[in-house]
């Protein structure tokens, strides 16, 4: 049965300048899926494939939008093209004819096309959709079905992709992409971290990366997505920790992904913008937290025992946020966030008991410079996620961020040295700068932010009768 719809469901003013281009071109992909769902963007990606694609029909599509398109060769030749932040993607049809290629495409969803001359011929006011796999009836029913096995044989990473499409779309999963699913997601070890990370900050931009990883786990594929958390699922639950290792990791990303990160105004106030702006790594960050346990997992007195796992685990997720992807940035904020993770737990426990010292925050927030805050989202994830009890009682701990947030904001926001380093080495006579300096400078900060020095006379004094060894 023919299916139809109205050709100004797949209207778009760039199309509208270039269709006269080709002998004969598609419309095929995200585009054609989005606009039979009635899902409307204010900036899109279109997909064309072109019988036998000629090197005259790009340049036109060049001079009609005035821009340049690239190429990208990987198992097809495209030419990409970006204007207004829109792109066209432009591809051969691969096999002799549109049902062909389209069957070789991941998803049924993703597999319809459209003529692109139909949308523009006069006296029509219907486009034909051309879907020999039955897309647009799982479209109605909100399935996501893969086009055939080799589908997912053939790249595993649509594993993944199914995964994300599901929850983007807030559709279901077919009987044959669950029979699927667990045999190829054993496969995404396989595939390039770059393409896999590139699927993850999708979900992540949509808020659905707990979600997504939730499946990953179900599918066989959390392991090799995430290969530096082999072992924690050997953890047991012990002390505080009312979960196993692996379900306090996947409940840290839940409270960072659906609590910690949209509350971060209120928790960090006027200090939220750098943490927010790194919320993607944030949230790996905080399924990376305690990566260094299986590694320092040790019994003592009949109990398990993690001394270190701080310090070992921060490289570790450093490293995996950069094979992953998310760039330099990102890696740093998870080395310092992992290594200094545990820290804000310690204040506390001397908060409830009356013993926390100024000297104490200032040295958190010293050693966590640049990371502070992020570091303090990470602590209110962790919290929630150890015990149904403590993520009952995280008000308590709320409170205690706030004391911590009150001493940044008057002790340290401005501060700043009263002598500069120049003016140190003048006073102790150093010829030249040594790492005395260096000392002398931060422990002046420190007594500064502890109100013990207050103004430059007093610097000075402190500086005097500082005393350093003999390579000073």
């Amino acid at each position: 049965m023919e299916k139809r719809v109205h050709k100004l469901t797949f209207y778009h003013p760039k199309l509208e300048k270039i269709w006269d281009c080709f002998n004969e071109a598609y419309l095929v992909g995200g585009f054609v899926r989005d606009r039979l769902l009635r899902v409307r963007k204010e900036k899109v990606d279109i997909d064309l494939t072109v019988k036998g694609l000629t090197e005259k029909e790009v340049k036109c599509v060049e001079e009609r939008l005035k821009g340049r398109a690239y190429s990208i060769k990987k198992d097809k030749e495209v030419f990409s093209l970006v204007t207004q932040g829109e792109r066209i993607d432009i591809s051969p049809l691969q096999g002799r004819t549109i049902e062909e290629d389209l069957r070789k495409r991941d998803f049924t969803i993703n597999a319809i096309g459209v003529n692109l001359s139909e949308l523009f011929l006069p006296f029509n006011d219907d486009a034909l959709l051309v879907d020999p796999t039955g897309g647009y009836e799982d479209l109605v029913r909100g399935l996501i079905r893969p086009t055939g096995e080799e589908a997912l044989k053939e790249d595993p990473l649509r594993v993944l992709r199914g995964i994300r499409f599901k929850h983007t779309l807030d559709f279901e999963y077919s009987g044959l992409f669950e029979k699927l699913a667990p045999i190829y997601g054993k496969e995404l070890g396989k595939v390039a971290s770059e393409r896999v990370g590139e699927e993850l900050k999708k979900v992540e931009e949509r808020e659905l990366l707990y979600e997504t990883v939730r499946d990953l786990l179900r599918f066989n594929g959390f392991f090799q997505v995430f290969k530096e958390l082999k072992g924690i699922e050997r953890i047991p639950k012990g002390g505080l920790h009312q979960f196993d290792l692996l379900e306090h990791s996947l409940r840290t990303l839940f409270f960072m992904e659906k609590f910690a990160l949209k509350e971060a105004k209120t928790i960090l106030k006027e200090f939220w913008e750098e943490p927010l702006r790194d919320k993607g790594c944030l949230k790996l960050i905080a399924l990376y937290h305690d990566v260094g346990k299986p590694l320092t997992a040790e019994e003592r007195g009949g109990r398990l025992s993690f001394y270190g796992h701080d310090k070992v685990g921060a490289p570790i997720a450093q490293r995996a946020l950069l094979r992953l992807g998310f760039g330099k940035q990102c890696s740093r904020v998870a080395y310092c966030a992992v290594r200094n993770h545990l820290r804000p737990f310690f204040l506390y426990e001397l908060f409830k008991k009356g013993e926390l010292s100024e000297r104490a925050i200032y040295r958190f927030f010293r050693d966590s410079k640049g990371c502070s805050f992020h570091t303090l989202l990470l602590s209110v994830a962790d919290f929630m996620a150890t015990s149904q009890e403590m993520e009952r009682r995280v008000n308590e701990y709320l409170d205690f961020i706030q004391y911590l947030i009150g001493f940044y904001r008057e002790r340290l926001k401005e501060l700043k040295p009263l002598l500069t380093g120049r003016e140190i080495m003048e006073i102790k006579g150093f010829k030249e700068p040594n790492r005395w300096v260096g000392r002398i400078k931060e422990k002046l900060l420190e007594l500064q932010a502890l109100r013990k020095v207050n103004t430059k006379e007093e610097a000075i004094s402190f500086v005097k009768g500082f005393t350093v060894g003999e390579e000073g």
